[in-house]
């Protein structure tokens, strides 16, 4: 690595009945919605899991309640670069509850990383009356 820091790992997705692809555009581009569980192999014992859910372009996360692991910031830049390059998303937006205590390091997190945050009542939000959430969104052009 550069400066005596260790070479971050590759990181891999798993195929766990991985759906085809085309599977996923046509059941997205019918206007239905597409779950979709990423699990990202960090190191032997570790992993971190996301929950998505795929909307015609859209792609919406939500960040789970439980601590994350080293190598997660990797991992989950690795999930956008699947969903740009593979899914061929326009938005990606990240679901946060609004009482997590990391919630501000969360925010800083995702925002260093080109999300912004989403007002209550956009047109993006699933639910306009949500108030329990915090909704952030990375539009790829």
């Amino acid at each position: 690595g550069l400066c005596g820091v260790p070479d971050v790992p590759h990181i891999q997705l798993q195929n766990h009945n991985k759906p085809q692809e085309t599977e996923l555009f046509e059941a997205s581009g019918r206007g239905g919605s597409v779950r979709i569980t990423f699990e990202l192999k960090l190191t032997e014992q570790t992993e971190a899991i996301w929950d998505t859910v795929l909307i015609g372009k859209r792609l919406y996360i939500q960040v789970r309640p439980s601590f994350f692991p080293d190598g997660s910031k990797e991992a989950f830049i690795t999930l956008l670069e699947y969903a740009e390059e593979v899914l061929k998303c326009t938005d990606i937006i990240v679901c946060l509850k609004k009482d997590r205590p990391d919630r501000p390091q969360l925010v800083r997190t995702f925002m260093y990383l080109g999300f912004s945050i989403l007002p209550p009542g956009h047109e993006l939000l699933p639910h306009n009356n949500d108030t329990l959430n915090l909704y952030m969104r990375h539009a790829i052009v």
